[in-house]
Parts: C-alpha cells; sequence; structure tokens
C-alpha cells in the first residue's frame, strides 16, 4: 500500500471505530516505518472506570514487495507499579494462552502491551484491510478483556 493507500484505509477503520463510540486520533508517523501517520484508538475494558482503557496504536509497514504488514500494538498498562516483577513472570504464562499476538514490557517506560503483526498482499483494498481490521480489534479485544484485571492487580494499578 502506498501513502495514499494507508490514508484511505485509516479513514475507513476509523469511520467504523467512531460508529461503535470509540475515540479516535492521529499521531505523526514521519520518521517511522510505517506508511503514514499512527491511529490511535482508546478501547475502555471496563464499564466501571473510565480510567480504564488500552491505547491501541494501529500501522502499516511496508514488508516485502509482496507483501505489507498491519501492526495492532496497544499499550495496556501505561506505568507498571510496584508489581513489575511479578507482572514480568506472570506475562510469561500468559503469552502462552492468548489466541493472537503476544504480550510485552517496553522496559524504559515501564508499560506493558500487546502486539499483533498481520502480513497481507499488497493489492488489499484499504476497505478490505479496514473490514480485517475491525475484525482483529474485536477478537484482541476479548482476548485482552481476560488479563486485563489481572495485569491491573499485579502491575500496581487498581482496575
Amino acid at each position: 500500500m502506498d501513502a495514499s493507500q494507508v490514508k484511505q484505509f485509516q479513514k475507513s477503520l476509523e469511520e467504523k471505530l467512531r460508529e461503535r463510540k470509540l475515540e479516535t486520533a492521529y499521531v505523526d508517523g514521519s520518521g517511522g516505518l510505517q506508511e503514514g501517520d499512527i491511529l490511535r484508538v482508546l478501547l475502555p475494558m471496563n464499564d466501571t472506570n473510565e480510567k480504564n482503557v488500552a491505547l491501541l496504536e494501529v500501522m502499516v509497514t511496508r514488508y516485502t514487495e509482496d507483501s505489507d504488514l498491519l501492526t495492532l500494538c496497544s499499550t495496556i498498562l501505561s506505568e507498571i507499579g510496584p508489581g513489575f516483577e511479578a507482572l514480568k513472570e506472570r506475562i510469561f504464562d500468559w503469552n502462552l494462552n492468548i489466541p493472537l499476538g503476544a504480550f510485552g514490557i517496553y522496559r524504559q517506560e515501564k508499560q506493558m502491551y500487546h502486539k499483533y503483526t498481520l502480513p497481507f498482499p499488497v493489492d488489499t483494498t484499504p476497505e478490505a484491510l479496514a473490514e480485517r481490521a475491525m475484525d482483529l480489534i474485536g477478537l484482541i479485544y476479548d482476548a485482552l478483556a481476560v488479563f486485563y484485571e489481572d495485569a491491573m492487580r499485579i502491575g500496581g494499578q487498581p482496575a
């Protein structure tokens, strides 16, 4: 996908996300490996506390001549508290059970994240990629919801 197709994909995906009442924003992607800007989405993880959100970032990156990558990276804990070591150990077990992607810790910022990358053919239409992304976001959300409260509890932030 070229930059204009990525922009079409992002606009289509953003419309679908806003239909579901999800907040979106863009972050400058210049200087990164991705094509264009980064689309950010706030995913509410429960109904009881509006602060309990995952920050999902959606990016498209050139991979090979015939395929590109769709990357969905969610910051689950923006700052891990005193449970850093316990959370680090628990992530090993969770990665064995999560159906899509993997959890990790960005050590420099003490943040917990989940990342999933999907290769797709470069001739995929922006609309088709937006539909696929919505399906993946739903699946990833369902998977994150299983681990979210434990991550908050262990990571030192009450859910």
